[in-house]
């Protein structure tokens, strides 16, 4: 009885062994397979003209690269050696990277007061996420946030410079703290926040969950460094022009249910509950379904761990039936909650 026991014990652990390899090499694929899409459209950023290149490069119908790009047929290896070789990609690099995010997450930090190279890698690869999102028919983003989300403060340029004055402030030493007038973004990164904005307009649905403390907290931090003197009177008086206008954009868009078109459907939510942490989920056609946490403000935090999917995904599900719905319907609530963070603003 004991060798029996020994014996299908023995059996059971390998299976389990062969089902985690075979997981294992799945997800180096996908994750293989998202890190080329995204460097191919680095090279090529429109659509039409990457397609017709790899229709010229694999000797491939436009369809056939078409149901390529939207992962519904996979390249085959002869196909990513070819493009590897004409797009000059490091396979190598690309494993090598890779490799990592086979552990259930990917930590995307990075603490320098200049943005280096590797920073504007991870900005453009969010930017990529957002542009797949709003080239995906059925594109859907959900966001749980404690921070005023980046799909809308991103049109407002005080807002944005506060947010990242007050990474640079909890980034850098105490030496070279820099106070918030003298923060200035290079220009690329402006064309970046400028392309998340629009392009963040165009998915086709947007979750959106507010944490509902989120403007009482961000009042609160914009106080103190004015009681600090790292922000200057006239820059608080900026800060809250914005806020009220960003408070306008966003009831809008709640009134409307949609940014731009009526086709690309947003659905505010005021949490009732504490929000401690900001994610989104990303489910796409085109891009490796994935989840991302934000830390730090701007620091991330990459899964594709298909079981913290899932409990990412439950996750926003239980706390959105713990929230209350802003857009279209309940006009009364919307209008409390609206005029309830606008008294908040006015306190600065």
């Amino acid at each position: 009885m004991k060798i029996e026991e020994k014996k299908y014990f023995f059996f059971d652990f390998r299976k389990k062994r062969i089902e985690l390899t075979k997981f294992a090499i799945t997800m180096k694929y996908e994750i293989l397979y998202q890190e080329l899409l995204f460097r191919l459209r680095n090279r090529i950023a429109q659509n039409s003209k990457l397609v017709a290149k790899l229709v010229d490069i694999l000797s491939l119908e436009k369809e056939a690269v078409y149901r390529r790009l939207r992962r519904d047929v996979p390249f085959s290896f002869e196909e990513i050696v070819i493009i590897a070789k004409e797009f000059n990609i490091s396979l190598d690099r690309t494993f090598g990277i890779d490799v990592k995010t086979l552990l259930p997450f990917r930590s995307q930090v990075t603490q320098n007061e200049v943005l280096v190279e590797i920073d504007y890698s991870i900005l453009d690869k969010y930017l990529q996420f957002i542009k797949d999102m709003e080239a995906d028919a059925s594109g859907k983003i959900w966001l749980v946030t404690n921070l005023f989300p980046q799909l809308f403060y991103t049109g407002f340029e005080n807002i944005c410079r506060f947010y990242y004055f007050k990474w640079l402030y909890y980034s850098i030493p105490d030496c070279q703290t820099k106070p918030y007038h003298e923060i200035v973004f290079p220009d690329r990164l402006v064309q970046i926040i400028k392309d998340i904005f629009v392009y963040s307009k165009r998915i086709k649905a947007c979750y959106i969950v507010l944490g509902n403390q989120i403007f009482k907290d961000f009042v609160n931090d914009v106080a103190y460094f004015n009681s600090i003197r790292l922000v200057k009177d006239e820059d608080v008086l900026r800060i809250k022009d914005d806020l009220f206008c960003f408070l306008d954009y966003m009831e809008d868009v709640a009134i409307k249910g949609y940014f731009d078109d009526p086709k690309n459907e947003v659905f505010i939510y005021n949490s009732d509950i504490s929000v401690n942490t900001s994610y989104f989920y990303f489910d796409s056609k085109i891009s490796v379904p994935h989840a991302v946490v934000w830390s730090f403000i701007f620091n991330t935090i990459i899964s594709f761990d298909s079981e913290i999917l899932e409990m990412m995904k439950q996750r926003i599900r239980s706390i959105i039936r713990t929230s209350t719905l802003l857009s279209i319907t309940d006009e009364k609530q919307r209008m409390e909650y609206f005029e309830e963070q606008r008294k908040i603003v006015e306190q600065l």
